[in-house]
């Protein structure tokens, strides 16, 4: 992969980032306002108000710092510092927060006690959705940290401590009870076993995120490869055709159906290229091509192929389009008045048009490893017999009857008369523009 292609990337990657830390933050906030409603509903007053009060300060933070994802004002360590803020703040909670303000004499150990490390994990999961694995490890990292600063804070004011080693083997009910309960019962093992398990699922959900940036990398890689594929193929089949055979190796097999071809020549091109320089004829060509394939387009064609300075172009075939007799009228006008208004390389092309509406057989043929996507059948000949019609009766576009039919009362025709067509050994009925109407 080219440097461009893996700047193209890392920054499909960075999007998926914002958009996870956009969800993160958006999850957050939806967390802080139960919290609120259950702290104003389960609490006790005033307790349940100063509760409240300190996460809606938290969670207007969490509202600025949406705001600031994916704008010039965002650094990388934005998000690092947010969660350390939210991080301390509940480390200062269980620090200095009393369990009832009826009273001071109940042992801050209760409050770390009562409140455990069960909060701190939704932490770890919403830093999760950042996509970002150092984020993770930092969270995980300075959760532990901060709850050791806090065991050992309050552990440091008390006179004396007990834990598990103060339990005798094989403790009654009492003992246990009266362990457990004691305010000087502090559990250092409890405390071990709890980092443990902090630090164990942070590393497995960073792990899990490193995997998860893998799939969004590949996926990133895989349409940026995809569209530069598409571009390059595009350029030398139809952009419609690339992406059907990108999709699927099968969707271009040979089929039969109803379609309306246009096919449509430059007039006098010999003439008009044999003082130029095969540069500029090549020039002009492409200039001229790319307007015919911008309204061919816009109708709802697809353009199959350039021969020589002609272009021959399907309508439901190889996409669906309703009304393709009418599109393909519709491309012929707009074509006809392109080139009566514009100059294609300082030069001003006339065109004739011939459109045939009926049954085609379009797919891919070829042989070996070189295929092509292609229509042929009797239409295809029409529409190409049609075009060199005009040269004879000195019009700008002809329409097999059946294509004037379908088009409908939106253009106005007039008929040309039954007129023989090489290869058939019957006359057709053709029409072409009323331009008196």
């Amino acid at each position: 992969m080219n440097t461009i292609a893996h700047a193209d990337v890392e920054q499909d990657l960075a999007a998926a980032e914002q958009a996870g830390l956009k969800l993160m933050l958006k999850a957050r906030t939806v967390v802080l306002a139960l919290m609120m409603a259950i702290t104003i509903s389960a609490a006790n007053y005033p307790t349940n108000l100063i509760g409240a009060g300190v996460m809606a300060l938290f969670l207007i933070s969490g509202l600025v710092q949406h705001r600031m994802v994916g704008t010039k004002a965002e650094r990388w360590w934005h998000r690092y510092a947010f969660f350390s803020v939210d991080i301390l703040a509940i480390a200062a909670l269980l620090t200095f927060m009393p369990l009832s303000l009826g009273s001071s004499e109940i042992p801050q150990i209760f409050v770390f006690r009562t409140f455990g490390v069960e909060y701190t994990f939704a932490l770890v999961a919403l830093a999760a959705l950042s996509l970002t694995p150092g984020l993770v490890l930092w969270v995980g990292a300075l959760i532990t940290a901060s709850l050791w600063a806090t065991y050992f804070w309050i552990v440091s004011g008390m006179e004396r401590t007990l834990s598990w080693d103060d339990l005798p083997v094989g403790p009654s009910r009492e003992e246990f009870i009266n362990l457990f309960l004691n305010p000087d019962f502090v559990g250092s093992q409890t405390r071990f076993v709890e980092s443990f398990f902090i630090l164990s699922c942070t590393a497995v959900i960073a792990l899990v995120v490193h995997r998860a940036r893998g799939v969004v990398r590949a996926r990133a890689t895989a349409d940026r490869q995809r569209a530069r594929a598409l571009e390059v193929f595009g350029q030398y089949v139809p952009p419609q055709i690339a992406q059907r055979l990108l999709e699927s190796e099968t969707s271009l097999l040979p089929e039969s159906r109803t379609a309306s071809v246009l096919f449509a020549d430059i007039e006098g091109f010999t003439r008009l290229s044999e003082n130029k320089s095969p540069e500029s004829v090549i020039a002009l060509l492409n200039t001229y091509f790319d307007a015919v394939t911008d309204i061919v387009s816009d109708q709802g064609g697809v353009v199959i192929s350039f021969v020589g300075d002609a272009v021959v172009a399907a309508f439901n075939a190889p996409l669906p389009v309703e009304e393709h007799a009418r599109q393909a009228v519709r491309t012929a006008r707009a074509l006809l008045d392109t080139c009566a208004t514009r100059e294609f390389e300082g030069e001003t092309i006339r065109i004739r048009i011939g459109i045939a509406t009926g049954p085609v057989a379009a797919g891919c043929v070829g042989g070996g490893r070189r295929q092509a996507y292609t229509v042929y059948g009797d239409t295809v000949n029409l529409a190409q017999r049609l075009e060199a019609l005009n040269k004879e009766h000195g019009t700008r576009a002809m329409f097999l009857q059946a294509t004037a039919d379908a088009a409908g009362s939106e253009f106005a025709f007039r008929e040309v008369a039954a007129t023989p067509v090489r290869g058939r050994s019957n006359p057709v009925n053709v029409f072409t523009f009323d331009e008196a109407a």
